[in-house]
């Protein structure tokens, strides 16, 4: 796969499926990983399955949801019996997550979580304007509309990456051709295979959904690790489009959702 870091040497290959968390022969579902979804609405449901259907995908051992309205909670426990739904009252600050995603598909939310690592997406992006803890880890995925919402100018991808992500003080990975994963330090990631059959409805759910279940399984600690691993889930999203669309075309955004486990199965290292 062509990926470049941030002095654009090409990274060493792997396997994509060593980018998941490895479950221990004594673990349990809960050793690998919960996982709090709050996505969805009466306007955009199908984000909640979009985004929950991607978390699954991401090694998380438990996945919960949070149903704020009844549509989009009803779609995604019909669509899938193994997430644990959560009552709109549950106190979603708490630790009992290891990582909460909050945003796609714009849920009625006013503040975000003070606990736990946060990643934001959607609708939630303009509360990642407020101040958090300093300790709090917080991954921003905003596509270029959504950073100018934010203040920030995406004429010069790398650069406003890197000031979005030094001023909101997370990691920012600005979407769209040649995704960007920056840290208030330094780019870690630039996207290189990624193509246009990604521009379509849904896809950005998805990769959400991936990204904070992958965070929730390795519990990062720093920006620089939850960077990394945000990385490897860009990589494993990028890569299973070009699986989708070699057996179906125009690609949607459910057909991620079967070629992400078919090509970590795979075990391939590059396309």
């Amino acid at each position: 796969m062509a990926t470049t870091n941030s002095n654009n040497s090409s990274s060493p290959s792997h396997s994509l499926g060593s980018y998941l968390y490895q479950r221990q022969l004594d673990g349990n579902k809960y050793t690998s990983g919960r996982l709090l979804v709050d996505a969805g609405s009466s306007q955009f449901p199908g984000a909640a399955v979009l985004a929950v259907g991607g978390a699954r995908r991401g090694g998380a051992g438990y996945i919960n949801y949070l149903g704020r309205e009844p549509a989009p909670t009803d779609l995604v426990l019909r669509a899938y019996p193994d997430v644990v739904p959560l009552s709109d009252d549950t106190e979603i600050g708490a630790d009992l997550f290891d990582a909460i995603l909050i945003g796609p598909g714009s849920p009625r939310i006013t503040a975000l979580p003070s606990k736990s690592r946060l990643v934001i997406d959607g609708g939630a992006l303009a509360l990642a304007m407020q101040p958090h803890p300093a300790e709090q880890i917080r991954i921003l995925t905003p596509h270029e509309g959504e950073i100018r919402k934010l203040g920030f100018d995406p004429a010069d991808r790398k650069s406003c990456a890197l000031q979005a992500a030094a001023q909101l003080r997370a990691v920012l990975l600005l979407k769209g051709r040649n995704s960007i994963v920056a840290t208030p330090q330094e780019i870690i990631f630039i996207d290189e295979i990624s193509g246009p059959e990604l521009s379509t409805a849904g896809t950005g759910d998805v990769l959400a959904g991936l990204i904070a279940s992958m965070i929730a399984s390795h519990r990062p600690n720093t920006l620089t690790h939850a960077a990394e691993i945000t990385a490897h889930a860009v990589e494993i999203f990028s890569a299973a489009a070009h699986v989708a669309v070699g057996s179906r075309a125009p690609l949607v955004a459910t057909d991620l959702l079967d070629a992400i486990p078919m090509l970590l199965a795979r075990g391939e290292t590059s396309l």
